[in-house]
């Protein structure tokens, strides 16, 4: 189903459209992206709820050693 312009999967569980654009409405608020999907996934004991968005950019990620290691204790080249 489509809410708010973001596919909604329930892939377990009763669950309405309500109740989903309530959730929908609540991580909007928490994020600056654009909603892409919600998946619920609903038991007795809890509601899983599990999103993704239609683009975040990031620049790229770096490792960096917090301590300093000679060239030959180093996995790579080895």
């Amino acid at each position: 189903m489509i809410v708010d312009n973001v596919r909604v999967i329930i892939e377990n569980g009763t669950f309405s459209a309500e109740d989903a654009q309530y959730y929908i409405n609540r991580i909007k608020k928490t994020s600056k992206f654009s909603l892409k999907k919600v998946i619920f996934n609903r038991s007795d004991a809890y509601l899983d709820i599990r999103y993704s968005f239609e683009s975040i950019p990031f620049d790229r990620i770096r490792r960096i050693p917090l301590k300093k290691e000679s060239f030959e204790n180093r996995a790579v080249n080895n």
